[in-house]
C-alpha cells in the first residue's frame, strides 16, 4: 500500500470531498504529487496524502482500510532488523520501526498499527509502561501487543496480561513461530 498512487477522483473519494476541491488542494500545492506530462493527470503518493491528511484533520479510515501496519520496537539491533526482515516477507504488511519507547509513542499515535511486537526492557522505559499506554488510547486500545524478552521469570511472563500484553515470546525465538504469533494476532485484531 505505501508504493500506491491515487487519482484525484480517488482521494476525493477516500477524503469525502469532490474531485474539483482535490485539484485545487493540489494546485495550490497543499497537497504533494506529479503529473503525467504536462498538463496530465494528477497523481497523489500514499505517504503524501496520509500526511496530507493528518495535518488536516481528515480521519484516515478511508485511507487505511485492509491495510495492516506492524510496529516493531527493540533496542537491540539484531533483534529490531531480523524481526522486520522477517516480516517484510509479506508484502500487505507495512513495518515500522522503533529502538526506543518515546520512539514508538510517537509512532502509534501517527500510525496507529494492529500489531505492536515490544521488547519490554527497552534501555529508556520498561515495555509494560509502553504497553499500557497504547491500550489508554481510544485509537490503539484493540491494538495487539506482542511481548518479548530473554529476561523474564515465569511470574512475570504470567503477569504481561494485565500490562495489555495479548502474547508473549522468549528470545531466542525461531523466525517461524514469530511468523505464526504475528498471523494469529493481526488475525484477531481483525475480528
Amino acid at each position: 500500500m505505501k508504493n500506491k498512487v491515487f487519482t484525484t477522483g480517488e482521494v476525493a473519494q477516500i477524503c469525502g470531498v469532490s474531485a474539483d476541491t482535490v485539484s485545487r488542494w493540489f494546485d495550490l500545492n497543499q497537497l504533494e504529487g506529479y503529473r503525467l506530462g504536462p498538463g496530465g493527470d494528477r497523481r497523489i503518493p500514499f505517504e503524501s496524502l496520509r500526511k496530507f491528511m493528518l495535518s488536516h484533520g481528515i480521519p484516515l479510515g478511508r485511507l487505511e482500510e485492509g491495510e495492516r501496519r506492524v510496529l516493531v520496537v527493540d533496542d537491540d539491533p539484531f533483534y529490531l532488523e531480523m524481526i522486520a526482515a522477517a516480516l517484510s516477507r509479506d508484502e500487505d504488511l507495512m513495518i515500522y520501526t522503533a529502538s526506543t519507547g518515546f520512539d514508538a509513542g510517537a509512532m502509534v499515535v501517527e500510525y496507529n498499527p494492529q500489531l505492536i511486537i515490544l521488547d519490554i526492557q527497552l534501555s529508556d522505559m520498561d515495555g509494560r509502561m509502553v504497553s499500557e499506554r497504547v491500550r489508554a488510547r481510544p485509537e490503539t486500545q484493540n491494538t495487539r501487543i506482542l511481548g518479548v524478552s530473554g529476561f523474564l521469570d515465569e511470574g512475570e511472563i504470567q503477569d504481561l496480561p494485565s500490562h495489555g500484553f495479548d502474547a508473549f515470546l522468549k528470545k531466542p525465538f525461531q523466525v517461524e513461530q514469530l511468523i505464526e504469533k504475528t498471523e494469529e494476532l493481526l488475525g484477531a485484531a481483525q475480528v
